[in-house]
């Protein structure tokens, strides 16, 4: 198990070299150095967060260039997607699940699914002519995509601006009580319908035991 561990450092220490950032994106901080497992779990954390970041972003981006048709297929793709993640960074980490590392192997794990998302992202926003992959975007993916309105953004904007700030914090709150997700979509900066399709989500799951708010989302 000893020989397991060191093995699984040894590859994530590998994994965080600078040599693995992708190109244009924002630079993910250096976790080579990181010797202990506290300055490892804060420093892989960062670099998730760098990766979700870009993510995000690419993801708006893209949203703000697709039809009306298009938006809808890609949200539900990126709520897939999600689920996806987290299912398959548990599969891949359960056999460490008991040991000081699983938290590191976690991370790194949807770290590395969210740079590939990202990459997917970016594919589709500068699609070369002809690939059959390539979605119709609304302008051409050279030009910066306009600020969005609220009421342009609709269903896409930060749950915050489109519902209040009282009423985001209270479906953040409810979407981290249920939500069986390692990193759940519970942040008012994404869209209302993203935090509450995962309340219901994690109200299904629970089931009879659900808290009573979970009545309000059947």
């Amino acid at each position: 198990m000893r020989l397991g561990l060191l093995l699984a450092i040894s590859i994530l220490v590998a994994l965080a070299s600078p040599g693995m950032a992708q190109s244009g994106a924002p630079q993910a901080p250096d976790c080579s150095s990181a010797l202990n497992t506290p300055a490892m779990n804060a420093c892989y954390k960062a670099a998730h967060d760098t990766a979700d970041a870009r993510l995000n972003e690419r993801y708006k981006t893209l949203m703000a260039r697709l039809g009306k048709d298009d938006q809808e297929r890609l949200r539900d793709a990126q709520r897939a997607w999600v689920a996806f993640r987290d299912k398959q960074c548990a599969f891949e980490t359960a056999s460490y699940s008991n040991g000081s590392i699983y938290p590191l192997l976690v991370t790194n794990c949807l770290t590395e699914l969210t740079q590939q998302r990202t990459a997917t992202l970016d594919h589709y926003l500068d699609c070369p002519s002809g690939d059959t992959s390539c979605v119709p975007l609304t302008q051409a993916a050279a030009q910066p995509a306009p600020a969005a309105t609220p009421a342009a953004a609709g269903d896409n904007a930060p749950c915050r601006q489109t519902a209040g700030a009282a009423k985001a914090q209270q479906y953040v709150q409810q979407c981290t009580e249920v939500s069986p997700a390692t990193h759940p979509p519970c942040n008012a900066q994404n869209a209302c319908s993203l935090i509450t399709d995962e309340i219901k989500r994690g109200c299904a799951m629970i089931g009879a035991g659900a808290p009573a708010f979970c009545a309000s989302y059947k």
